[in-house]
């Protein structure tokens, strides 16, 4: 999160007024200042009005430079009833060059999407959340990545027979990921699917299914996850 203090606009400052439970019109006034220096005191925080790592760490949000405002629901474009693994995933984007981060036994890596979600329902933290990306073009930085494994019909042979293929278990885990994400952040606008990203062509505010770049995460995302 960017460090805010008297002069701040935008919408971070709209969801820090909302966590303070004051009027959110995303100026950062005297009233929000305020209101942060009345915070930090009662939390034994340093009282200077700035919203800095600690002050935003205390009011429940992940240590980040990146603004995330999206959850972006994927899949991995195999076969219905076959596992994939995470280093055929790794091996597979190392390939396409993607930006390698480490992870947390020490190995360097290259796996584009934040987290993803085996057959079983096992959930994976592949990407540090703290870093970009590498998952849908135009939304990387503002975004995190979530794919399940699978997408396509068992009978497939060219990588065109979509289905959902989600077993209960990874739609379970599915919500608890996303749900989880929601929470920890509190800036999150919309969870949409990969296929939700694509431009609109008509431009009637509405990305049709004719105008669908790839049919992945091979589900409507948006509608199904709108209540949670």
């Amino acid at each position: 999160m960017t460090v805010l203090k008297i002069g701040s606009r935008g919408e971070e400052v709209k969801t820090l007024q909302k966590k303070l439970n004051i009027t959110a019109d995303g100026i950062f006034g005297k009233n929000t200042d305020a209101a942060v220096k009345a915070y930090q005191k009662s939390h034994g925080l340093t009282v200077d009005g700035i919203v800095g790592a600690h002050t935003w760490e205390s009011l429940g949000f992940p240590a980040t430079n990146r603004f995330i405002d999206e959850i972006i629901v994927h899949c991995s474009a195999t076969k219905e009833g076959v596992d994939y693994s995470i280093d055929k995933i790794d091996a597979s984007h190392k390939a396409r060059k993607f930006s390698s981060y480490v992870d947390t036994n020490g190995k360097t890596r290259y796996i584009g999407y934040h987290h993803i979600i085996l057959r079983d329902g096992t959930i994976v933290k592949c990407r540090p959340e703290t870093k970009i990306g590498c998952h849908a073009s135009g939304h990387n930085t503002r975004s995190i990545g979530v794919c399940y494994i699978g997408g396509l019909d068992a009978r497939d042979t060219n990588g065109t027979m979509i289905k959902d293929t989600r077993t209960p278990q990874q739609k379970a885990s599915l919500i608890t990921v996303i749900k989880d994400i929601k929470k920890r952040y509190g800036t999150i606008a919309r969870v949409i699917g990969h296929r939700d990203t694509s431009p609109d062509l008509n431009g009637n505010g509405v990305i049709e299914p004719y105008e669908f770049i790839k049919g992945c995460p091979c589900f409507d995302a948006i509608p199904e996850y709108s209540k949670l």
